[in-house]
């Protein structure tokens, strides 16, 4: 009678099981157009594969569609045409988190269940023990942070929500899926043994790349000016469109890998469950065996010839491509901010690193509140890290890491970096 029980108890669970999706564009701004549409297509996908709508809660600051670079009002495209397919992935996206909402408290509180530490009214991922959780981020990074609009996520703080969520059964088996420069530096502290497995666009020490960049951003004859997606994250979902749900975790990070060419696609936490197919993660409770199918050769991402920009050039490219296609002044004015910019950052952390002798290789900050201290006062008292100057974090870790000056002494040599502005 016990075993009946068992098995009975067992079978609710299957039944009640549901699968969950966190999808998350951390940047703002027309030349990040790329983020967004990553995200707005992984929604379609999931959506057309059987996900409830109520399990799927996106973030998205949503200046992109109705933007005034944006010559094709309310769309936006994750994929140039080719033979007449070119998807709006902005219709029926559904937005659960925009603007200023788009930021690190709310994801991890989402993740963590904490309706009560998050706006009336929206979405949190309501799972149990026996529940699976994909989650999807795009957007900019360094070694030990990812960026959202005007904050960021530090890796300390992802490996404490995700032991909270171990903790407490928040989940069966959880998949992550991060494109961002120097991604894999988030999971460099993954455990093995949780139930949580990742990919990461890029090693902890290289940049992720975008895709679909002019000039192959045509969509309906028109170039959009922008790259249209991320190299990583359109080769995973072009590949889960096809709709071969045969394919395990293994097999579908093998063809993300060998099709990704300008970074280097990683396997991180646990691996004990990739033997398992990607339907557990990517299809939904109530999939639909006659959903429409994408045709395979709609699909060119393996193609070596279509244009690829490093994400930390791709502010100035698009201001480059943006002034020699139009010779507008609001180009051209952008276009030297940018120089400028990117100079400003080479001067002042090329002094920093002088004057500290320190290496300038890769450095993942084993002192996370050092390096939040330190990114908070040079925010505070010289400029906003831009997406190009996300690249000198490295500096920053290596300085909390390599020298024995306290917190308050590192804090003043980091505010006298102003001075040289």
């Amino acid at each position: 009678m016990k075993y009946i029980l068992l098995l009975l108890t067992i079978g609710v669970f299957q039944v009640n099981a549901v699968n969950w999706a966190l999808l998350v564009s951390g940047s703002n701004a027309f030349y990040n157009y790329r983020h967004q549409a990553d995200v707005c297509h992984s929604y379609k996908t999931l959506i057309k594969n059987g996900y409830s709508p109520e399990n799927v809660i996106v973030f998205a600051y949503d200046d992109i569609a109705q933007n005034r670079q944006n010559i094709y009002k309310g769309a936006i495209y994750n994929q140039p045409n080719k033979d007449g397919f070119s998807d709006n992935v902005y219709d029926g996206c559904v937005i659960d988190y925009s603007k200023t909402d788009v930021n690190p408290t709310n994801f991890l509180n989402v993740l963590k269940g904490n309706y009560d530490h998050l706006p009336d009214g929206h979405k949190f991922i309501n799972s149990t023990r026996e529940d699976n959780i994909f989650v999807y981020f795009s957007d900019h990074g360094s070694p030990g942070l990812i960026a959202f609009p005007t904050s960021y996520l530090y890796e300390q703080e992802l490996m404490e929500t995700f032991q909270y969520m171990f903790e407490n059964n928040r989940y069966n088996k959880l998949v992550f899926y991060l494109e961002t420069c120097e991604s894999g530096s988030m999971f460099v502290n993954l455990p093995k043994d949780h139930r949580i497995y990742a990919l990461s666009a890029a090693n902890p020490y290289e940049s992720s790349w975008g895709t679909y960049c002019p000039p192959d951003d045509i969509v309906n004859g028109k170039n959009l000016g922008t790259c249209l997606g991320d190299e990583f994250s359109v080769t995973f979902l072009e590949n889960v469109d096809l709709g071969d749900f045969s394919q395990t975790l293994q097999e579908h990070f093998e063809f993300i890998r060998d099709n990704t060419l300008k970074s280097n696609v990683m396997q991180w936490g646990d691996l004990s469950f990739t033997s398992e197919t990607i339907k557990e993660f990517f299809w939904g409770r109530k999939f639909l065996e006659k959903r429409k199918m994408c045709p395979k050769d709609a699909f060119f991402m393996n193609d070596e010839n279509v244009s690829r920009w490093d994400s930390r050039d791709n502010k100035l490219l698009f201001y480059q491509n943006r002034y020699n296609k139009t010779g507008d002044l609001e180009d051209f004015i952008e276009l030297e901010k940018e120089i400028k910019s990117r100079a400003y950052f080479d001067t002042i952390f090329g002094e920093l690193q002088q004057s500290l002798k320190l290496t300038g290789d890769y450095h993942f900050a084993l002192n996370q509140n050092c390096l939040k201290s330190v990114i908070e006062t040079f925010e505070n008292k010289c400029t906003k890290l831009t997406d190009y100057g996300l690249k000198y974090v490295k500096l920053f870790g290596e300085m909390c890491d390599s020298t024995n000056l306290l917190q308050i002494q590192l804090n003043m040599i980091v505010s006298s970096l102003c001075m040289t502005e």
